[in-house]
């Protein structure tokens, strides 16, 4: 049995979030990403919450998934700010700021991969399944 092929749907439409404006100035971007993983460095993070009014970010985190955690801070990578994160009641939390280390918020939630869970990964998401 083979392990599931690597998702990068979300990373990249993050990243197409940012290229859009860059290149139609018009253009205001609403991004909403499930299971988004770390993308950019702090200055890409810092960049995206400076620029909310043209790029609104959610990433919407389930239960203890793993991928939202990679690549790990110690790496460099950071989340912009716009968490929503699903607790194991069912609840949605905002999480403000990035990175948020509350165990509300998937940093605090999931320290480590070994404490995650990957098939939260696919959901669900308001009763809804993600995957192939």
């Amino acid at each position: 049995m083979h392990p599931p092929p690597p998702r990068a749907g979300a990373a990249l439409s993050l990243l197409h979030a940012v290229y859009l404006p860059l290149h139609l100035p018009t253009a205001k971007v609403t991004f909403i990403g499930f299971g988004v993983p770390r993308v950019g460095n702090q200055a890409f993070a810092n960049y995206l919450d400076a620029h909310a009014a043209v790029t609104s970010i959610t990433h919407v985190n389930n239960k203890e998934d793993i991928v939202p955690i990679l690549p790990g801070m110690f790496l460099g990578y950071h989340h912009p700010s716009g968490e929503v994160h699903i607790m194991d009641s069912g609840a949605w939390v905002a999480c403000p700021g990035q990175d948020n280390e509350s165990d509300e918020c998937i940093v605090g939630d999931v320290p480590n991969i070994f404490e995650g869970d990957e098939s939260d990964h696919d959901g669900p998401y308001n009763g809804v399944e993600m995957g192939c």
